[in-house]
């Protein structure tokens, strides 16, 4: 597995939108915000010509493919930043040159629906990505202490690195949740529940054998999250994963029954699935938010709640 180059200040950010589009004005925002950190930056033609389809999509599916095909392709962008998720980077999929990508692995960061392209340049490109904030979301008003040491270090040069959430007001660390014990290693996959259980069965649904699942969402009611999961379960997804990571769910409830909450959706869900499976990881769509890689070789112990990553 490839770690691209690390990004660093004076280094050239190409900021991309394969998903919604995004105003002129806010775009201009979000560059001027990069260059204000110590970057220089590129955008992609996509959010330079202001396209907006019907108000949801940044352009159709191949010119948002094109425009991702030139980052990759150009020497002078030593890292994609997503704008923004949505929805809509599904249909980039068939247009997307895998092969060049392949031979220009490159820092490339977004989550939510962004999860379609985490997945795939890992598996298909074999290069780590990076489930971490995007511009708009995250970096122009909510790039909190910890949102960008964790973004910084993972995409940093680490040999081993240790994923821990946030220091609450109390300055003790969240600790994670157990649902089953054991250990668990295996390259980490995964993002967004709605958007993994979209993949089945395409050609771009990643490959979960021995790997360790990561998972989180927002917003969407919990009788939702349990049609996507067993779409995904059905397709014998979860059959040969090693350990399962949940991260953020805000907003997620049941709107049949309100005193069931996603907490305990996610240990009846999970806890029947005889691996280790740790819960309430700060990652997803949350304030603050840590970066996690995909691809990345990924050690768990539920039983001592540490997650760890290591080069290799």
């Amino acid at each position: 597995m490839i770690y691209p180059r690390t990004l660093k200040p004076g280094g050239c950010i190409g900021i991309a939108a394969p998903a919604f589009p995004m105003g002129k004005e806010r775009t201009e925002k979000c560059a001027a915000k990069l260059q204000e950190l110590g970057y220089r930056v590129k955008l992609a033609d996509g959010l330079k010509e202001g396209r907006n389809f019907h108000g949801y999509l940044a352009g159709s599916g191949e010119e948002r493919a094109e425009d991702l095909n030139a980052m990759f392709a150009d020497p002078e962008i030593d890292g994609i930043i997503c704008i923004r998720g949505g929805y809509g980077s599904a249909q980039t999929m068939k247009y997307l040159d895998y092969g060049l990508i392949r031979e220009n692995p490159k820092v490339f960061v977004g989550y939510s629906d962004i999860t379609n392209l985490l997945n795939a340049f890992a598996q298909r490109c074999g290069f780590v990505t990076y489930h971490g904030p995007m511009v708009s979301s995250n970096i122009l008003e909510h790039y909190d202490n910890y949102t960008r040491k964790s973004f910084l270090e993972t995409i940093g040069d680490w040999e081993r690195l240790e994923f821990a959430n946030d220091a609450g007001e109390d300055g003790k660390i969240r600790p994670f949740e157990r649902i089953s014990g054991g250990k668990a290693q295996g390259r980490l996959i995964g993002g967004n529940v709605t958007v993994m259980g979209r993949m089945m069965g395409t050609f771009y649904q990643p490959d979960s054998r021995g790997c360790i699942l990561f998972l989180e969402d927002v917003d969407e009611h919990i009788a939702s999250l349990d049609m996507y999961l067993t779409q995904m379960e059905n397709a014998g997804f979860f059959e040969e994963v090693s350990g399962i990571l949940l991260g953020d769910f805000t907003g997620c409830i049941d709107k049949y029954e309100e005193e069931y909450q996603v907490e305990e959706f996610l240990r009846d869900k999970f806890s029947r699935f005889r691996i280790p499976v740790l819960s309430g990881l700060q990652v997803g769509h949350c304030t603050p938010t840590g970066t996690l890689p995909i691809g990345a070789w990924c050690e768990m112990d539920a039983d001592q709640r540490t997650i760890e990553f290591i080069k290799k």
